[in-house]
């Protein structure tokens, strides 16, 4: 099976690309997607080699994936970089506390001819067998979303007292609710790798469940297989679709806190309420 990517795109919620924690990967054998996490900084403000800990996470996850025997499955994938994570920390930091990072991946094997997905990432497909395309984005974790339900209440509140304390503008640049839902995030970070219906995949480390594993495996013929990131409300089969679902969010919803409660605001003078990266691949 060949691979090919038809179009993709990497971009940084705050600044250049470079800056920003989501990254893709072309070789012969995958199109990946590795969307870095980090739920909190090490002792000191310590990053490891110089770099944001989402950003050392994923450009570790990206090396590793570099190295993945083309036959590998998911399993064996998701060993893997556990391993390297782990090792890369290890030789990365000397002293101090670990810091909490990880990263979810969506990619397509081209040996195994099949869409991977752990953690919060989208996939799409389209499958002959089935009306239409399949698959879709796994970002909205029961945790992540129940956060944002507690910070679109608060930020709702705040709104309906009429006094004009609190502008839509004011509450993009600065949000009162981040402490409310502080613990929240805790409590989020806690369930990474954790089984029941509130837990899900990362990697970080940790062992990941074989429940928290999303495998496809793609029917005989010429596919397309659109992968994203969580920086995307909905992933499309197209980049041009997939933005314009983005930016009509932004628009109608910049507090999301209405159609697409978020644990943070999309602030004016950034391009997006997250990191975000998108690849549509065509498999023959």
């Amino acid at each position: 099976m060949a691979l090919s990517v038809v179009e993709s795109s990497v971009r940084s919620r705050a600044g250049p690309p470079e800056q920003g924690a989501d990254l893709l990967l072309v070789t012969p054998h995958h199109v990946a997607l590795i969307a870095g996490l980090s739920f909190g900084a090490t002792s000191g403000g310590t990053q490891p080699r110089g770099l944001p800990p989402a950003r050392f996470a994923a450009t570790v996850g990206l090396a590793g994936l570099r190295d993945l025997p083309p036959e590998a499955t998911l399993r064996e994938a998701t060993d893997h970089l556990n391993a390297a994570l782990t090792l890369a920390l290890r030789h990365a930091l000397s002293g101090g506390e670990r810091p909490q990072v990880g990263f979810a991946l969506a990619a397509v094997s081209s040996a195994r001819r099949e869409v991977w997905q752990v953690g919060p990432v989208g996939a799409l497909w389209d499958d002959p067998g089935l009306e239409g395309a399949q698959g879709g984005l796994s970002a909205a974790l029961p945790s992540l979303t129940a956060a944002g339900q507690a910070r679109a209440l608060v930020i709702q509140a705040l709104l309906a007292q009429g006094s004009g304390q609190f502008t839509q503008r004011q509450l993009q640049a600065s949000d009162p609710a981040q402490a409310v839902i502080a613990p929240l995030l805790v409590a989020h970070a806690s369930l990474a790798n954790s089984t029941g219906p509130s837990g899900y995949g990362l990697i970080n480390g940790d062992p990941v469940p074989d429940e928290h594993l999303r495998v496809h495996r793609l029917p005989p013929g010429p596919r397309e297989v659109s992968l994203a990131t969580a920086g995307y409300p909905a992933v499309m089969n197209t980049l041009a679709a997939t933005e314009r679902r983005l930016q009509d969010l932004l628009r109608t919803d910049p507090l999301l806190v209405t159609r697409f409660p978020y644990v943070r605001p999309y602030r004016p003078d950034h391009e997006g309420y997250a990191d975000r990266a998108y690849a549509r691949v065509r498999v023959w």
